[in-house]
């Protein structure tokens, strides 16, 4: 077949196209981009539960009844944490850390104790059976790497503890993983004292974080770490609180995004509102930062999955300052999650206008004087006195109805009256053009915020990814811009889907081509979920799947990565965008062609695209994935290394005149070619 691009009929398109978007889902952040390995630091564990009510027992929708149940919490703060031996755990309140963490552990040893913490593993799941079915809870968590050092911190208080403390992992048979680091004893008194120590792994394995105490009396302890010695940020003056796992970060600067939508999600709404993300409580020192439970521990049988807020909104704006990326905050506009409950505020109620207040607060700490803010001093006393750039901020996620219409109108007001330059997300609600409420809510804002990018959400299937390439062709341009935030060509709810398989990346490639196709209009994407911990999902459909010591990267993660990093703000048209099972890209900076092109069909096919109004380069670099299974898929265990099945390939061909080439059946191939 022969493609002909036409660069003179070019236009412009985002130079911010592609992106990702980071939740606190699948343990993403606590036991996945968190490098601290120790579960409930601060004794902040909650168990979580869900009171019916009538409503709730006579609605026959599920997803309806959901809605209608309240959240009862009760504190566990020392669940996970385990004592054997001549000691005894217990916790206290008296003079605490902090008041935003009001509990610590209280040790009394006669002789020698141990106490343990697995790390996160995951847990158990509420399902009995079928693909999110996990049964973790009695397993070690905590990776070492032979010949790696290891940090251990804890906060200490002495009340009268004369002997020694010392820390290591230990294998499923009880022996050293790790050399033993050595705590100092602070002398007894009334104050809070950080120590430190370090170890070094004596082999590579996933064990048990063990504290030995040997004497006699009473310690105070709170705030513990233990972490990988090389993590992201290390040597930054600014990196001063959380830590971050530093392959992690490093599989996100491969994507190159051009911006990092974060912290949700329906993290942002909660399953309540007072479970809602509030970023005030994710910033400053760390042993100052509040706990919360996170409603993705909905799914797990102990209903106990915390956000420790170790990684806050400081470490978020930090992470995309490091990537090269713009910040997306995402902040809560006076509901909560509408698929899960009720609980609403707006205009004349103080809690609204406290989360209005937060949204502009924000804007200050991010791009503040810190002479004349106090949030932005408290950015400039972590470590950043310089502003964050943030250029953009999202109300809502997955919104919908008259009260979040209302709602945005107060807060997008509040926001463009005070920060006129800052751009505005709005919720386009979820599950987009299937959902009656898409249409309802996008009339609404018609004409009426035309400034505003609209965020549209959905997954379906590979299939219908394919079939729907050209969504957003005859999308009018008068319309809002459009950020598609939230895509993945699966179902989350579909219980025979597994992990992402080949096909589903194909289909993502094919869908991408047309996005490209349309980046006047719909000016970001970012692909949903990013992260999972293997043994802790919610969402088996995630682009990086890692364990307590290695990553995989699915097939989607590769198309992802090929499709971002040959990318050029201006989209050339060309004559069949989808022709014979092949769909087809052209963009261009200028210097290079970026081709793409994505042959669905189980045949190979001869290919050709030839420049109108430019000429090309001798040769072009170009990448392949390809399978010709579809149901295969990159695997990685609780335990051990990844097996890759699929994986892309480098290679260079000549052009003469024309890029000419053969598709092989089922590919993704994008080619470089450079300008002549």
């Amino acid at each position: 077949m022969l493609i002909k691009a036409d660069f003179n009929a070019k236009k412009a398109i985002s130079p911010r196209f592609y992106g990702i978007f980071f939740e606190d889902i699948n343990f993403s952040i606590d036991g996945g981009m968190n490098n601290n390995q120790i579960i409930n630091k601060s004794l902040a564990a909650t168990r979580t539960d869900f009171k019916k009510n009538f409503a709730y027992l006579y609605t026959e929708i599920f997803h309806a009844r959901r809605r209608y149940r309240t959240r009862v919490e009760r504190a566990e703060p020392l669940k996970y944490w385990e004592m054997t031996g001549a000691g005894e755990l217990d916790c206290a309140s008296d003079a605490p850390i902090a008041p935003e963490n009001p509990l610590y552990m209280e040790i009394s040893v006669a002789g020698k104790a141990f106490l343990r913490n697995k790390g996160y593993n995951g847990g158990d799941s509420t399902e009995k059976k079928g693909r999110y079915l996990r049964r973790n809870s009695g397993k070690p968590a905590v990776g070492v790497a032979e010949g790696a050092g290891y940090d251990v911190s804890v906060f200490m208080r002495n009340a009268n503890f004369t002997g020694t403390l010392s820390c290591y992992v230990e294998g499923a048979s009880g022996e050293a993983l790790t050399t033993e680091a050595e705590i100092r004893i602070t002398p007894s008194g009334s104050e809070w004292t950080k120590v430190t120590a370090s170890c070094r792994a004596l082999k590579t394995g996933i064990g048990t974080f063990v504290a030995r105490f040997e004497g006699n009396g009473t310690l105070n302890l709170t705030e513990w770490y233990f972490g990988a010695s090389e993590y992201w940020g290390k040597g930054k003056p600014e990196w001063t609180g959380g830590r971050l796992r530093k392959d992690l970060v490093e599989a996100l600067r491969e994507l190159k995004p051009k911006f990092m939508r974060f912290p949700g999600g329906c993290l942002v709404e909660g399953c309540s509102l007072d479970n809602s993300y509030d970023w005030k409580l994710t910033v400053g020192p760390v042993e100052r930062r509040k706990a919360k439970f996170n409603l993705w521990g909905e799914a797990q049988r102990d209903r106990t999955y915390i956000q420790s807020n170790e990684i806050g909104f400081y470490e978020y704006f930090l992470l995309s300052e490091d990537l090269g990326a713009e910040p997306l905050p995402i902040l809560n506009a006076g509901l909560a999650c509408q698929g899960r409950c009720m609980e609403t505020v707006t205009e004349g109620d103080a809690e609204f206008e406290r989360r209005k207040q937060n949204v502009l607060d924000l804007i200050e700490y991010a791009n503040g004087d810190p002479a004349t803010s106090k949030w932005a001093k408290l950015r400039a006393d972590s470590g950043h006195p310089a502003p964050f750039n943030l250029k953009m901020i999202g109300i809502g996620n997955e919104n919908f109805g008259e009260l979040y219409n209302k709602n945005f109108d107060i807060m997008a007001k509040a926001v463009k009256d005070k920060y006129p330059e800052i751009e505005i997300v709005w919720s386009a609600g979820f599950d987009c053009y299937k959902h009656k409420n898409y249409e309802n809510t996008r009339s609404y804002f018609d004409g009426k915020h035309p400034d505003v990018i609209v965020d549209d959400h959905f997954y379906r299937t590979p299939q219908w990814t394919i079939e729907n390439a050209g969504l957003y062709d005859d999308y009018p341009r008068s319309r809002n811009r459009i950020f598609l935030g939230e895509y993945a060509a699966n179902e989350p709810w579909n219980s025979e889907v597994l992990w992402n398989n080949y096909y589903s990346a194909l289909a993502e490639a094919a869908f991408l081509t047309g996005l490209e196709r349309n980046a006047d209009i719909v000016v970001m994407s970012s692909y949903a979920p990013l992260f999972s911990r293997v043994g802790g999902e919610q969402w088996k459909h995630n682009l990086i799947n890692y364990n307590s010591l290695y990553l995989m990267k699915t097939a989607n993660y590769f198309v992802q990565q090929c499709f971002s990093a040959n990318y050029g703000a201006e989209y050339v048209p060309v004559d069949a965008a989808v022709k014979d099972g092949v769909y087809t890209s052209v963009t261009t900076d200028g210097k290079y062609a970026y081709v793409k092109a994505v042959n669905v069909n189980r045949a190979e096919m001869n290919y050709a695209l030839e420049p109108i109004g430019a000429a090309f380069g001798e040769k072009a670099k170009y990448t392949i994935l390809q399978c010709d299974d579809d149901e295969a898929r990159n695997e990685l265990g609780y335990a051990g290394e990844p097996v890759y099945k699929i994986a892309p390939i480098t290679a260079q061909t000549e052009i003469s005149g024309a890029l000419e080439t053969t598709l092989p059946a089922r590919s993704v191939c994008v080619f470089r070619v450079p300008l002549g």
